[in-house]
Parts: C-alpha cells; sequence; structure tokens
C-alpha cells in the first residue's frame, strides 16, 4: 500500500521545494479556493449552498476516519477521454457581483474530471516539472505523510472512477493512456525523482496543493504544491505562507469580510463534507504556466490596441478535501481557458457576463484588471447582444 511508501525519500530527496499555492485568478491558490464567491452559470444541477455557521457543523455521526472509494462506480462503462468534451464552465450569474467564499457542497465522485484536454496537458506538465523545478514543485518539511494519502487515496479512486485509464497494480498504478508504470513502493527509486503531488500532476490534469494547521490549532498554511497553471503567482513565493499572508492586502475585501469566515470554515471542514468552488478571470494570454503576477493592472499597460479576440475567460475548478489520518488538507484546481469569442457565442452567458462585469466594486475591478480589458469586452458583449 502507498502508506507504506518511504517518505524518508523523495520527498525529502526532492531539495525541498514546495510552497504555498494561492494567488492565482481570484488572488492565489486557496485564495482561489475560497475568496470570490460565483456560481456555476446555466447547469442542470446546482449544488446546495454550503453554510459556514457554527451551529452547522455540530454533526451527531462522528468524521470520516478514511476515504472508502469501494462503492465508487465507473463514470462511464465506455467511458473515452478523448471523446469527453471540456465542460463549459460559466460561474457567473446575471445579477451583481458579490464577494463572497461561494462555497458548494459536492462529494468524492467530482474529485477529479477528465476530458480531451487530458493527454495535451500531461505533456505540458511534463516539460513544466522539467524546465521550472522551482516554480512548479515546492515542499516543507513535515508534511511527507499528508502527501502520501492524498496520493494513496488517489491511487485508489482513479482505477474505480476511470478503469478504462487506468489499472491498479501491486506496485502502484499503470497509466493506460500515457504508457506510465508507476511503481509506488517503500524504497522503490520513484522517489529518488519525484514527489507524491508530483505523480498526482501527472495522474490527473488537476493542480495539487497540501495546506495543514499550525500546532496552534488557529493558523492554516499552505505547505506544498506541485503547480504547473498557476494564474498570476508563483508557488516559491508562497510556501508556507498562512491563508492571511496569502491573501491579505491583496485580496479586495479579505480582512472585512473573508478572513474570519474562511479561517473558521478550515479549522471546521470535515472529511466527510468536500466543497468545490469556481473562479473566474478575464485574461489577456491563453497561456497555462502564468506565474507572473497580473493584478491591478493600469489601462496604459499595453503595448499595443487590445481586441476582443486576445481576451481569454479564465476558470478554475476548486476542490477541498479534508485528509482524514493527517488531519491536512488536499486542494486541486482544474484551470480551463477559453477564448472569449467562444463564450460569447451563447447570448445568455454574453448577457450574464456583461451584468456581473459592470456589477464589479473598484477594488474588484482593479484587482481584475478591468481597467485594461473592459472597453474592449464591453463594446464586444454589446455588438453580440445586438445582432
Amino acid at each position: 500500500m502507498i502508506a507504506n511508501l518511504d517518505v524518508s525519500r523523495g520527498i525529502m530527496g526532492l531539495s525541498i521545494l514546495l510552497t504555498p499555492w494561492l494567488v492565482g485568478v481570484a488572488g492565489l491558490a486557496v485564495c482561489a479556493a475560497i475568496a470570490y464567491g460565483s456560481r456555476i452559470f446555466n447547469t442542470k444541477e446546482k449544488p446546495a449552498k454550503l453554510k459556514l455557521e457554527l451551529g452547522d457543523i455540530k454533526d451527531k455521526d462522528p468524521d470520516w476516519e478514511v476515504l472508502d472509494f469501494s462503492d465508487t462506480k465507473p463514470i462511464q462503462a465506455d467511458f473515452d477521454w478523448s471523446k469527453e468534451k471540456v465542460k463549459p464552465y460559466r460561474p457567473w450569474k446575471n445579477g451583481p457581483y458579490f464577494v463572497t467564499m461561494g462555497l458548494k457542497k459536492t462529494c468524492l465522485d467530482d474529485w477529479v474530471e477528465i476530458d480531451s484536454e487530458y493527454l495535451e496537458r500531461y505533456r505540458y506538465k511534463r516539460q513544466l516539472f522539467s524546465q521550472h523545478p522551482d516554480d512548479t514543485i515546492q515542499h516543507l518539511p513535515g508534511t511527507a505523510d499528508a502527501c502520501f494519502e492524498a496520493l494513496e487515496y488517489l491511487v485508489d479512486f482513479l482505477p474505480r472512477r476511470y478503469p478504462t485509464m487506468f489499472t491498479k497494480t501491486d506496485a502502484g498504478i499503470r497509466n493506460l493512456i500515457t504508457g506510465d508504470d508507476w511503481d509506488l513502493r517503500r524504497g522503490c527509486s520513484t522517489w529518488d525523482s519525484y514527489s507524491p503531488l508530483q505523480i498526482m500532476g501527472f495522474l490527473t490534469t488537476e493542480d495539487w496543493f497540501v495546506l495543514q494547521t499550525d500546532d496552534d490549532g488557529k493558523t492554516t498554511r499552505l505547505n506544498a504544491g506541485a503547480n504547473c497553471f498557476p494564474a498570476g503567482w508563483r508557488l516559491r513565493e508562497r510556501i508556507g505562507h498562512s491563508l492571511w499572508q496569502i491573501h491579505a492586502g491583496k485580496v479586495p475585501d479579505y480582512e472585512q469580510k473573508l478572513a474570519a469566515s474562511m479561517d473558521r470554515f478550515f479549522l471546521r471542514l470535515r472529511a466527510d463534507r468536500p466543497i468545490m468552488r469556481f473562479n473566474y478571470a478575464i485574461d489577456l494570454s491563453g497561456e497555462l504556466f502564468h506565474i507572473n503576477s497580473h493584478h491591478n493592472l493600469a489601462a496604459d499597460c499595453l503595448e499595443s490596441p487590445l481586441t476582443a479576440d486576445q481576451l481569454y475567460l479564465r476558470v478554475e475548478r476548486q476542490f477541498l478535501q479534508r485528509l482524514p489520518k493527517t488531519r491536512g488538507f488536499i486542494f486541486s484546481i482544474r484551470t480551463y481557458v477559453t477564448s472569449i469569442l467562444d463564450v460569447t457565442k451563447d447570448k445568455e452567458v454574453a448577457l450574464a457576463l456583461r451584468t456581473s462585469v459592470e456589477s464589479f466594486s473598484p477594488e474588484v475591478g482593479a484587482y481584475k484588471n478591468k481597467p485594461v480589458w473592459n472597453d474592449v469586452l464591453i463594446a464586444h458583449l454589446n455588438e453580440v447582444l445586438a445582432s
């Protein structure tokens, strides 16, 4: 079992390089994980809102001691990843934009999402991990047990949920799409070159992070990550930072509206209650590996006039799960990048986007670079809606 893997090698043998993950599209990773409120637009089923009042978490039943995937069913009997369309998430509503945590209840069946972008993203991750190790892989001492616990669960989950893509082996897991046959046994040579979160990144399209609570029981920190698709932040600059350090002074209204709720939420999150949230931004690039900060840009930062075909919608699907054994948190981000010209082919979506963008407060607008792209986007949306 992966639980018996030798954590004295590998994770430590990678020269301590893991750092916090947040400061992406909504400002970070966990920041992304919980900084802005939004709803999934125009979906058939809307998850129930997750209340964060103290009284709502006084459950009679004990929390899970292990994540059990024995009842997990295949997503489809004949699932073909290459034919699976990318889900068109549009995380806004046709109404005012509010700064909230925007969390939704979910279940572990939805932990990982695989579609036709799978192999392309896998190849790009291989390149990024090799060429930019300090910006893609970081971990601090004391994170090994949590990282291996998360990997253990993922290796149990994937062959059950996606049996046409993965097979569990005596040594670890075989990827039928990439040809990787991962030996995850204790003392094997895998850990001389890779870390657990990095392998999780190879197995899925998501980026992965581990957060842990300090011994004081009050402060949650980003302590490990394998992040190939950041939205304007560097993993090595955030590693070891608390939620407050990651968000305060960066994310609008964080101190006033989000800090207390976020800290309380993390401390009380149960393993039997995974949560999901979505975050979006209008970006000037379709590049996935976006490590340079691009918040609060001035309107005159562009070297040439901007056009609508240079605008992209960047959506993050974020999933947070408590690890029952180590009591850490495993956080994943799946990133979707779509040309605005494709997004606005649906007039209902275009109308809702216009309403949302126009309702940004000055602080939120500045943070999301509205002065840079607003005139071009609104002109395009008006044209679409008038046609």
